[in-house]
């Protein structure tokens, strides 16, 4: 979310507290049993847990005021799945309201925390498949909010999975049979090359084959050349640097640059077309 949204669903979520109130201030018994309202109160808190309380710590909310929130509307979700007074209700909405505006509100208002453009990182969707897309979303909404890191991991992870369905695709034998014919190489660019794999599932082909390892694979078979396989190294260190502490940047430039080279060698290249 960019900050006009989350400021937008700020508001969309006050004004639906104080209708809410309005409507269990209307009731005239002292327990609230109207199914209409407790369905409203549940679509009230999942709409706060699934849409905002993530979203908000991205534009200067504290942990203790997120947890603060999260357990306002934990205590109002809890009272609609069963019945409840009305007293309870109306006590914990004005207590949900009572610094809304000030705590969450204007400290969105006034966050000034750098967002990146990430418009000339988006064109990586265009061939993207919907579970890959899963990924880069999350992977760009990261490099959004600054969490470069965060965003290089995700974005590996999607190149990765275009490039293990390839292989499932042009078979997993034929991938087993060149990592013994490579092991066999003893002069030449291949030489150090002395592992060998009998994959016969794509799950067993992600969980013991190195990344690394796979991208040799994919040069030797012909998928991709010395200077692809290179410009992927350098992605994939990129990668390892992101998920493992250090004192390597990553800069906008580095994002732009790994998203360039996933979006031109592999999503974009006809030999991963899947």
């Amino acid at each position: 979310m960019i900050k006009e949204e989350v400021l937008a669903e700020l508001q969309e979520i006050e004004d639906s507290l104080v209708k809410l109130r309005k409507e269990i201030e209307r009731v005239r018994t002292s327990n609230v049993n109207k199914n209409e309202i407790k369905d409203s109160t549940q679509k009230l808190c999942k709409h706060w847990f699934e849409e905002m309380e993530h979203a908000l710590p991205k534009f200067g909310i504290s942990d203790e005021l997120k947890v603060k929130y999260h357990n306002l509307f934990s205590n109002l979700l809890s009272l609609s799945i069963r019945t409840s007074r009305k007293a309870t209700y109306i006590k914990i909405i004005t207590n949900i309201l009572l610094n809304f505006k000030d705590e969450l509100y204007i400290t969105v208002i006034k966050f000034s925390g750098k967002i990146l453009s990430i418009t000339h990182l988006t064109k990586i969707l265009d061939k993207a498949t919907e579970q890959e897309k899963d990924y880069l979303n999350e992977a760009l909404g990261c490099a959004s909010h600054g969490f470069l890191r965060a965003s290089i991991v995700l974005g590996w992870a999607a190149a990765m999975h275009r490039i293990h369905i390839t292989i499932e695709k042009l078979g997993l034998d034929e991938f087993s049979k060149k990592t013994e014919e490579m092991k066999k190489i003893t002069d030449g660019r291949f030489k150090r090359f002395n592992k060998s794999f009998n994959v016969n599932s794509v799950s067993e082909l992600r969980s013991t084959v190195f990344d690394s390892d796979i991208l040799w694979v994919l040069e030797y078979w012909g998928q991709i050349d010395a200077n692809q396989h290179e410009r992927l190294s350098i992605g994939f260190t990129m990668r390892n640097n992101s998920a493992h502490p250090g004192e390597a940047p990553i800069t906008e430039e580095n994002l732009a640059s790994f998203y360039s080279d996933l979006k031109n060698i592999i999503f974009d290249n006809p030999k991963f077309n899947i």
